[in-house]
């Protein structure tokens, strides 16, 4: 247990530094990133504010207009060109960063130009022979934002901005050439936060810069760019990467991208990135003592509360396995361990109880078979002590007995040795006889039976055994024995459109005795008395609706419709189904 709470606690101390690592490089990263965002934010916005100026003298707008009428009209007066001026410092005037232009220059090449100058008492006066000096301006110059250049006419650091512009059917008629101060970018890291190795660095197109002191110097060394994979930005402006220069270590390069071809990009150096070790060392400590601490606790805790009670309940078991069933209540405890003690116990004494239970099952089990083998009869003798009684009542002519005999025998052969559930319609008819007979005999002429078969092949669908024999021996005893004497139709039919698979085959068993009420009807079909007084208990009609509906469905069953005093007629519908296979419609 020591050696793993060792093993734990420098997992915790490993995973804890790298946590500490993780959030600490994420954290830098996330800062140098908002810093940066938010500088450039401002910077972006006074770029853009030159850029717009400078455009409004080479793109569509009223200065733009008189530019292009005064460089391409032969005509053109001194009076055009106040115009021309005139509008130029208006556009000067009212944009937001004018304070950072140092010298706006729109010029045909040829001998006409415009100057607008925010210090021209710091500058050399600009004409004709020296505004070749200034660097890129030149009939097919374009530069947005890609150099830091020295002003020939001031000495002062700028960055020049250099649009076309173009006069009729597209043709270039001169130049437009703003150089904005340094300072535009420089005025807005005053003030910001760096670290003692961190460097900003400003990148314009191709060519990379460092800013120091306020100034921005070109760079000897050539900075190369690699990627960083520890740690991604927030922003898709942002990019973090590895930065290699000559003669310096590698370090990580945090850039945000002002504009396109101008980025502007803070170095950090692995110090910044590592947590401080007097921190991770007391918590490494602190975690290792905890752990320790807390694993011995946990130990001497499950020692008591689970290994000594487990320890004692696989010992009880061990008992019970060599036939001990004595009960324990030492096992028995207020916890969950002390549940399954009390389960073991009552297991013990379920063991006892079913032992006991198993035996006195054996011996009336044995007493049951010796009661059989006393009542047992044999059927053959049966069989054959009525064949008997059927000839002597046939030699002494008494047919009367003799068919009663012989009914009575087919019927118990039936009941005791077909193993069917479904039989044949014929030979439920058959049995039907058979039982009719026999009552015809208990009642004389009172009672009478009539069978309509409307199609003999309905005869071989199959039905459930036993199931017209409830229905006549209900209307006989429910109908008929209070009337004294009735009629007993059973009618078979096609039921629907007459096909074999339109609505099956109904049998109804209708007789003209007392009727039936509703409430009668209702309780018959709920009652599971109604048969039994006759051939078979407990198999009333409730008992043949619902052998029908397992057997068929749903669909099938049984149905009685009644007049009181007047008949009762009891209906039966059943698939036409002559295989025991046949599929049918639940």
């Amino acid at each position: 247990m020591a050696a793993f709470a060792l093993l734990i606690a420098t997992l915790m101390s490993y995973v804890s530094y790298e946590l500490i690592a993780y959030f600490q490089r994420k954290t830098t990263i996330q800062a140098t990133e908002f810093n940066l965002q938010l500088v450039s934010h401002i910077i972006e916005q006074d770029l853009l504010n030159l850029s717009v100026l400078a455009m409004t003298c080479s793109t569509n707008s009223s200065t733009n207009s008189l530019l292009t009428e005064y460089f391409t009209s032969p005509e053109a007066s001194s009076m055009d060109a106040v115009k021309v001026f005139a509008s130029m410092q208006e556009d000067f005037r009212v944009n937001r960063s004018n304070g950072y232009v140092r010298r706006l220059i729109v010029t045909d090449h040829k001998d006409k130009f415009f100057q607008v100058d925010n210090l021209v008492s710091a500058s050399v006066p600009l004409n004709i022979h020296n505004i070749h000096t200034l660097p890129g301006l030149t009939e097919d110059a374009t530069e947005e934002w890609e150099q830091v250049i020295k002003d020939p006419l001031s000495n002062s650091g700028t960055i020049p901005y250099v649009l076309p512009i173009y006069g009729e059917r597209s043709a270039r008629i001169g130049t437009v050439y703003l150089l904005a101060n340094v300072s535009v970018i420089t005025d807005k890291l005053k003030g910001y936060s760096l670290p003692a190795d961190s460097q900003l660095l400003l990148t314009l197109g191709e060519r990379h810069y460092y800013i120091e002191d306020g100034k921005i110097l070109p760079s000897s060394a050539k900075y190369r760019f690699s990627g960083y994979n520890k740690d991604g930005s927030g922003s898709s402006l942002t990019d973090v990467s590895l930065l290699d220069a000559d003669g310096q270590e590698q370090r990580v390069a945090v850039s945000y991208q002002i504009r396109p071809g101008v980025a502007l990009s803070q170095t950090l150096s692995d110090k910044e990135f590592l947590p401080q070790w007097n921190i991770w060392l007391l918590l490494v400590l602190g975690v290792a003592v905890l752990v320790i601490v807390l694993s011995g606790i946990i130990t001497y805790y499950l020692t008591r509360t689970i290994s000594l009670p487990v320890e004692k309940l696989k010992k009880r078991i061990d008992k019970i396995a060599q036939g001990n069933f004595l009960i324990d209540r030492n096992i028995e405890w207020n916890s969950e361990l002390g549940d399954v003690g009390r389960g073991i116990n009552r297991l013990s004494q379920d063991i006892v109880t079913l032992m006991e239970t198993r035996l006195a099952d054996e011996k009336q089990k044995q007493d049951l078979e010796y009661r059989m083998l006393q009542s047992q009869i044999n059927p053959h003798f049966l069989y054959n002590t009525l064949n008997s009684i059927k000839w002597m009542a046939t030699i002494q002519n008494a047919t009367g007995i003799a068919e009663m005999t012989t009914s009575l025998s087919r019927l118990l052969r039936s009941i005791a040795k077909d193993p069917r559930k479904l039989v044949a319609l014929r030979d439920e008819i058959s049995m039907l006889d058979d039982y009719f007979l026999i009552q015809k005999y208990r009642y004389g002429n009172n009672i009478a039976m009539e069978l309509r078969v409307e199609d003999e092949d309905l005869l071989s669908c199959l039905i459930p055994r036993f199931t017209l024999q409830p229905l006549v021996e209900n209307a006989i005893f429910h109908g008929i024995e209070p009337k004294g004497k009735g009629h007993i139709i059973v009618a078979i039919g096609r039921s629907g459109g007459g096909g074999v698979g339109d609505g099956g085959v109904y049998v109804t068993v209708e007789d003209d005795g007392i009727g039936l009420s509703r409430e009668q009807v209702a309780e018959i079909l709920s009652s599971q008395e109604a048969g039994d007084k006759g051939l078979f208990e407990k198999v009333g009609l409730r008992s043949v609706n619902e052998r029908l509906r397992l057997t068929f469905g749903d669909k099938y069953g049984l149905s009685i419709e009644s007049l009181e005093g007047v008949y009762t007629k009891m209906k039966i519908l059943i698939p036409h189904r002559k295989s025991e296979f046949s599929s049918y419609n639940h």
